[in-house]
């Protein structure tokens, strides 16, 4: 059977894909044609068919054939003895993020998964794409280029996994290893890119150096840039895309968080998408993928990912600290953390992650998170368990080797098994405490083990003042003061006060931005500040559903908002020792 997709960009100012699947070859009577549900790498059910418009079959002299939608996913087709088909249909593409297909008057961006249709029983079929461009643009993508605008894909997983970028936009390349790296920058015309991309290349050799082995012949990075953006990436196996606020993508004080995203999803190349759960592929695209390992996949990749940045010397030894502090700082923070291990809220991600609820902060925290911690705790307990010869970098290695053997996935026992084979140890309470368990983490007996400490403490009144606090997180919204959340254990849970609550008043006096305070570093969200001893009470006017509602509260003590890590002054030789194994470039 031989496949083709010909996706024609028309009016890109509409916002509307026009994609044309040529069948040739088909023996069954009625075939089934299904549009993903999801896509790999962002783990919420989005029913791309909702953006489908005008499906129509036909066969090759253009007589229109029967068809009917079989569910919200799929229509059937009825062949009547063809063997060539055409079908035919509209997509709208109005979104644009790292995991839907996009277009207006700048460009085309091609996510396959909200794009590509695919024929049921047919996804390991060698398919072609061939692209219809506006004149003066071009395409920049992973795939097998096998003509002007005409690419292949061996099968349905590596189509949707190959991301395209079309339009005007720049596209830079570097070689490391003997591999090309492209990087197409969308939004960024007018901006000098060359910094970046000689960053860039240093956290390619930062991870290259990881594994010892590259596992394709070519790398894309697509890169959104543009103000108000997000943020974030999505991996794929030979490319990924990156979205970023164009402020942050310039040199200055958040380039990092930028280059925090590239190691981020240039470290996924392996892990997750070599490295990979067993339950990850072959996809599933109609329905929820579950696996408990996304704090392994998604966890472990944020450590390496700051991590690389620090070896490739892009951040220094006391701002790769400073990440590692902001890390243990949310963890502490939030009673999610004591409440939902990390093989629960991996395998739950597909109701939470994505739907974050007010009571998410009380009852789950994600694996990014908790995961990063994770990675670190495990560094640091094989590094003591074997005299420091023996680092979380060599299970990766071990790991990444195994599926170049087998190509097969892999389970949670799979990691303690190599785990303890290398360091000789038996590590299976440690996964048993921090991986399916939900204690409070020690992370100062930890860190005390390679020569680090961390000091915490309050800044809320540095001015002399007293300020105490209710506990509650606010969000400002058009110059209301709203509810987000309230925390378990703070006064204002046990008082009664409701996400979604408008406060108006305190003590009779209008609340203001001065009754605020950010929790952390890089929150979006405020605690109360209150100008009254701790242990006070206080009266709080609310609007509650467009109703005045009268609580009174007891403020506490202000919660520590500065995590700051350093050295031991005088750490053992075997910390030292430790230390330096932990932070090897």
């Amino acid at each position: 059977m031989k496949m083709t997709y010909f996706v024609r960009v028309e009016k890109p100012h509409l916002q509307m894909f026009h994609v044309e699947m040529v069948i040739d070859e088909i023996t069954e009577s009625e075939i089934t044609l299904t549009m993903p549900a999801w896509t790999p790498g962002s783990y919420l059910i989005r029913d791309f068919s909702k953006n489908i418009r005008k499906f129509a079959a036909y066969g090759k002299d253009g007589e229109p054939l029967e068809n009917k939608k079989k569910d919200k996913l799929s229509w059937k087709v009825s062949t009547g003895g063809r063997t060539e088909l055409r079908i035919s249909y509209s997509v709208y593409a109005d979104e644009l993020s790292v995991r839907t297909s996009h277009m207006d008057a700048s460009h085309a961006f091609i996510l396959g998964t909200s794009l590509f249709m695919y024929m049921e029983g047919y996804k390991d079929q060698t398919v072609e794409v061939d692209l219809h461009l506006p004149e003066g643009w071009h395409a920049t993508t992973a795939l097998d280029k096998i003509g002007n605008d005409r690419y292949r894909a061996t099968n349905y997983d590596i189509l949707v996994d190959s991301p395209i970028e079309a339009g005007t936009h720049e596209d830079y390349s570097f070689t490391v290893d003997g591999k090309e790296h492209v990087v197409a920058a969308y939004g960024l015309k007018g901006i000098n890119f060359e910094r970046q991309v000689a960053d860039m290349k240093k956290i390619a050799e930062a991870a290259i150096k990881v594994f010892e082995h590259v596992p394709f012949k070519r790398y894309v990075f697509i890169i959104h840039a543009y103000p108000g953006a997000q943020g974030g990436g999505l991996e794929h196996s030979n490319s990924c895309v990156i979205s970023a606020d164009i402020y942050n993508v310039i040199p200055g004080e958040k380039y990092d968080r930028f280059l925090s995203v590239v190691s981020h999803e240039y470290f996924h190349a392996w892990n997750v998408k070599r490295i990979r759960p067993v339950e990850l592929g072959p996809f599933n695209y109609r329905e929820e993928n579950y696996t408990t390992m996304l704090w392994f996949s998604e966890g472990f990749t944020e450590y390496f990912g700051n991590l690389i940045l620090y070896r490739s010397g892009l951040i220094d030894r006391k701002r790769y600290f400073e990440l590692i502090s902001d890390m243990i700082h949310d963890i502490e923070s939030l009673p999610g953390a004591l409440e939902t291990s990390l093989a629960d809220s991996s395998f739950d991600t597909w109701i939470r992650l994505y739907k974050p609820s007010p009571d998410d902060l009380n009852s789950y925290v994600s694996y990014y998170l908790k995961g990063n911690a994770a990675g670190l705790l495990l560094n640091i307990n094989m590094i003591a368990s074997t005299s420091g010869s023996v680092t979380i970098d060599s299970l990766m290695k071990a790991l990444y080797e195994r599926f170049r053997r087998d190509g097969k996935g892999i389970t949670e026992k799979d990691i303690i098994n190599v785990t303890n084979d290398l360091t000789s140890m038996d590590f299976r309470d440690f996964f048993q405490k921090y991986i399916r368990g939900t204690e409070k983490v020690d992370f100062d007996r930890e860190l005390s083990r390679v020569g680090l400490s961390i000091t915490r403490k309050s800044t809320w009144n540095k001015s002399g003042s007293d300020i105490s606090t209710t506990g509650m997180l606010i969000k400002k919204d058009n110059g209301a003061f709203r509810v987000y959340s309230v925390l378990r254990g703070w006064p204002s849970y046990e008082s009664g006060i409701n996400a979604g609550d408008e406060i108006v008043a305190v003590n009779g006096r209008r609340f203001t931005d001065a009754n605020t305070k950010a929790p952390g570093k890089n929150s979006l969200l405020l605690f109360d500040a209150l100008t009254v001893n701790p242990g006070s009470v206080v009266d709080l006017i609310l609007f509650r559903r467009n109703s005045l509602v009268s609580v009174t509260v007891k403020t506490t003590s202000p919660p520590n908002d500065s995590y700051e890590m350093q050295e031991e002054k005088k750490p053992s030789p075997e910390a030292t020792k430790y230390l330096d194994a932990l932070l090897a470039k």
